[in-house]
């Protein structure tokens, strides 16, 4: 069984890789990181293998992103009992305690631990044979990844940004301390943070840097990565200016293009190749030790595996008839009346349990980011919000809309639908939630916006491990 790292642990763990690319054994633990880290190799494996806790089961595997799409709407359990094995109930019904909550909490804290070791392993060290530049790289990585941490977490158990920015957010910890209590920083405080890391992120890096040891090169960290990554975070605070620059950076580089019409239905769950939209995915292995196996996104979006989350009719209502994106939706012969969606096709379709690829950031946000951005307000020469969303449609086979704010979040809904974005989309423009299509407890049917009910629970482990804790109110 996994170990669950709650941050009050004492444990200090490193990730070290395998040949494959990704931890396929249990981290060791109590060690002296100065030593472990102490080369250039050992660096580079434990950089390598502090991306692993992304494909976790609470993460990007499965939970971060189905947990999304059932509490907005675009996701349901199966009626039909044939099709549910009883996974992900409480999330559609919203039905969430301190003891009953999201596990990302453990993980991301995780991860933050492992990219704090490598961060202040690498600064200022020297190393025969090694540049400047090699140590920046790896760096650069490591920061990437602990924002992404801190950004998913906030996104998680805190209100977003746009409503109180100084309301409870998570705490900041940038040094393992086996000793340490931290409280809660800011909302502010801790998109800041965000925004600093990144921001270093994009000094360090190389423009040309890709990780030479990745099985696949879209899920390591690039500097285009960490344009779209800022881009997003710069949604989310409403600073539009910042945000259309850094989409339009990623646009601009000429190395992602649109999926077209045809490409869209059969791009799924595959390594990314060369030309496509993909900016940085989760590499989906079933040597990666976190990988959930029977519970990985792919199994749980399958009709011919656990099957438990399915789309909605008020989903699939939104495209019109010729839009290609409605064959990313399959039913099964004993279930003609359930759709399930495809962006979790298993890389080995005779693999059971099987697995796939999640994709973080693509081309086609960058475009939605600009539009809305450029709807605010932004300027970029040459781009208009009409140009950026007829990028999409023309390549969906879906007629032309007008950009106005409203088109572009329903664009966002139809396009990155099942990517993890709609549930935090709503809470970041204050939308409330109204679900048509719905079978769930009563009183889930519609959350209003605002409500204690949008940022999750502190997990009770992590409450009862640290005195300084503050439990989010509601709960």
């Amino acid at each position: 069984m996994k170990k669950i790292m709650i941050y009050g642990l004492s444990l200090l763990t490193l990730g070290l890789s395998s040949c494959n690319g990704f931890l396929t054994e249990e981290p060791v633990t109590e060690l002296d990181t100065e030593t472990v880290l102490s080369t250039y190799e050992s660096l580079n494996k434990a950089m390598l293998g502090t991306y692993s806790a992304l494909n976790d089961g609470t993460w990007y595997g499965a939970g971060f992103v189905l947990s999304c799409e059932l509490r907005s709407g675009n996701a349901k359990n199966p009626t039909n009992t044939d099709f549910t094995s009883g996974r992900y109930i409480n999330e559609y019904s919203w039905v969430y305690l301190d003891s009953n909550t999201s596990g990302l909490w453990n993980y991301a804290y995780f991860l933050i631990a492992q990219a704090n070791n490598i961060i202040n392993n690498v600064d200022g060290k020297e190393l025969p044979d090694v540049t400047t530049q090699d140590l920046n790289n790896i760096k650069g990585e490591a920061m990437f990844l602990r924002a992404l941490s801190y950004f998913d977490l906030l996104r998680t158990y805190a209100q977003p940004y746009t409503y109180a920015p100084q309301s409870p957010g998570v705490s900041i910890t940038l040094v393992v301390d086996k000793d340490a209590r931290p409280s809660r920083n800011t909302v502010a405080e801790c998109f800041d943070q965000v925004v600093k890391d990144l921001l270093e992120a994009e000094s360090l890096m190389d423009d040309e840097y890709t990780r030479y040891d990745a099985a696949d090169p879209y899920s390591v960290v690039s500097k285009p990565a960490i344009w779209g990554l800022l881009s997003r975070v710069y949604l989310y605070m409403g600073e539009w200016q910042k945000c259309a620059d850094y989409a339009t950076k990623v646009i601009d580089s000429g190395l992602f293009s649109i999926f077209t019409e045809s490409q869209l239905p059969n791009v799924w769950g595959k390594d990314a190749s060369d030309g496509g939209e993909v900016i940085f995915e989760v590499y989906g292995s079933d040597k990666n030790y976190y990988n959930e196996y029977w519970e990985d996104i792919s199994w749980m979006t399958n009709p011919d595996g656990y099957a438990d989350v399915a789309s909605t009719a008020d989903l699939r209502d939104l495209y019109e008839a010729g839009d290609v994106r409605l064959k990313l939706f399959k039913s099964h012969k004993e279930a003609p009346d359930h759709f399930w969606t495809t962006k979790y096709t298993a890389k080995d379709a005779s693999s059971r349990p099987s697995y796939a690829n999640i994709v973080v950031l693509r081309l086609s946000e960058m475009y939605l980011n600009r539009a809305e951005a450029l709807a605010h307000g932004a300027t970029i020469a040459g781009a208009t919000a009409d140009g950026d969303l007829l990028a999409i449609t023309s390549n969906r086979g879906a007629s032309p809309v007008t950009a106005t704010l409203e088109n572009i979040l329903l664009e966002r809904r139809k396009e990155l639908a099942f990517e993890g974005h709609l549930i935090y989309d709503m809470a970041r423009t204050g939308t409330s939630l109204h679900r048509v299509d719905y079978q769930g407890a009563a009183d889930a049917k519609d959350i209003e916006f605002p409500s204690y009910r949008w940022a999750l629970p502190i997990p009770k482990s992590e409450m009862d491990a640290n005195p300084n804790m503050v439990q989010n109110d509601g709960y």
